[in-house]
């Protein structure tokens, strides 16, 4: 009786320590599904005491987590990359998680934030996360120990702590551009295409740019496009580009943005018009064209100014033939110059030997302000400080100066009314010199010290 008790209780104590055993092999795992805290902030997540001791992370069909235990049964079902299982230690199934993705294979890797693609287990909990460009391509994914070593400008490469902390345009200056081809038909009307995108190669001072072929067939995309898809590789003359986000949103006829002098009448139009008085111009140009202004001169003497592409084609190819005509594509309004051709010797005689004496052998240049009248075609010589002399028109010159200039009593400058006719060595310093004004000039100025 007694060894039968005995017995008993060797049983039910080998029964105990097999249940502790077993009791002991349970491990606690993160358990969540389809919960932003499953990918963001594991600590906020349930903890469970798994039965079995495995647990998993996976990345579901929609691209969400969900952590937990793994049955026996489906061990072998959770594979890489998208499942990974882990046992023998408490919440072993706590790995990172990263966008994953190459613009090789994924543009949109480049063109968007990435939030909508694809997710990676990394190796570790703590594994970063990264983003960078690589022979300008970008890539994202879980931070290596290689990657770690190589990522050091912030420009091309950063790395962020959390799960799938590597979203965002990157880099940030990143060109956006319309990018459409000549296949799609609202491609004509970018305003009707889809919106613009940020470029997939990543360039430094990249462009935008707009090829046609004709009014229907229409390309758009950035200059750092690779293969055919690039027009503006191989046809330059067709090729607009443009350096600013959504740039190249042109129609195929546009509006020149360039204004001009627009006038033809014969009293006012010759002389010289300030650049503020330009006005927009009424045709529409090709898209590639280059808005263009014009002043021509006609053999009667009449002159006309205005946009080049509102001249009919006869009178475009004679200017284009520069006869008697000049273009100019630079700035609002850079057809303004006078057509008088009125020119004043310019020099300083601290400058120019020649000045002095030998003017003559000095070719005129055109005055720095607009000659807009007669009044304004006016020549100066004067002695300015210590003997020194001066040359130029008198519009050139500030209010005070002119009105010295100007006034018959004052010795000092004299003018004159023609083309390049302060040439002479009779101007304000040889009168001096043969009135013997000079000396008793400059030694009033010593005894002034």
């Amino acid at each position: 009786m007694m060894w039968h008790n005995n017995k008993l209780f060797i049983t039910i104590f080998a029964i105990s320590l097999l249940r502790s055993y077993v009791a002991a092999q349970d491990i606690n795992c993160y358990s969540c599904y389809d919960a932003d805290s499953c990918l963001k902030n594991l600590e906020a997540t349930d903890i469970n005491t798994c039965k079995a001791n495995t647990c998993y992370t996976q990345i579901n069909a929609n691209l969400t987590i969900s952590r937990g235990c793994l049955d026996d049964d489906k061990v072998a079902a959770c594979t890489a990359p998208s499942c990974v299982s882990c046992s023998g230690s408490e919440k072993c199934n706590n790995l990172n998680v990263c966008k994953s993705c190459n613009s090789d294979d994924d543009p949109t890797c480049a063109q968007t934030d990435a939030s909508a693609l694809n997710n990676a287990i990394c190796e570790k909990a703590d594994s970063k996360c990264m983003i960078r460009v690589l022979e300008k391509k970008t890539e994202r994914g879980c931070v290596t120990d290689e990657i770690e070593k190589t990522c050091t400008d912030e420009k091309t490469c950063q790395m962020c702590t959390g799960g799938a902390c590597n979203v965002g345009i990157f880099p940030e200056d990143r060109l956006t551009c319309f990018q459409c081809n000549d296949t799609v038909a609202a491609c004509a009307n970018a305003q009707a295409s889809s919106g613009a995108l940020p470029c997939t190669q990543y360039v430094a001072n990249d462009s935008c740019y707009m090829y046609g072929s004709d009014e229907t067939h229409v390309t758009r995309g950035c200059t750092s496009d690779v293969g055919e898809q690039n027009k503006c590789a191989t046809d330059e003359e067709k090729c607009r580009t443009c350096n600013a986000n959504a740039c190249n949103s042109y129609g195929y006829q546009t509006e020149q943005l360039l204004e001009c002098i627009q006038c033809s009448d014969n009293n006012l139009c010759p002389w010289g018009h300030e650049t503020s008085t330009a006005k927009s111009c009424e045709k529409q140009i090709l898209y590639s064209a280059e808005g263009k202004c014009y002043t021509r001169t006609f053999e009667n003497g009449t002159v006309t100014r205005g946009c080049f592409y509102d001249l009919d084609d006869a009178d475009q190819k004679v200017c284009e033939a520069g006869t008697n005509c000049t273009t100019c594509t630079t700035a609002n309004g850079c057809n303004n110059a006078d057509t008088q051709n009125f020119t004043c010797i310019r020099c300083r005689s601290d400058e120019n030997d020649k000045c002095r004496y030998k003017s003559k052998e000095i070719a005129g240049e055109k005055c720095r302000n607009l000659v807009q009248s007669n009044e304004d075609m006016k020549c100066f010589t004067g002695v300015w400080r210590t003997n020194l002399l001066i040359r130029g028109c008198l519009i050139d010159l500030e209010d005070r100066d002119q009105y010295i200039c100007n006034d018959s009593e004052n010795n000092s400058c004299q003018i004159c009314n023609s083309t390049n006719c302060n040439n002479e060595p009779s101007g304000a310093a040889y009168f001096l010199l043969t009135n013997g004004l000079l000396p008793a000039v400059l030694f009033a100025l010593w005894r002034m010290k």
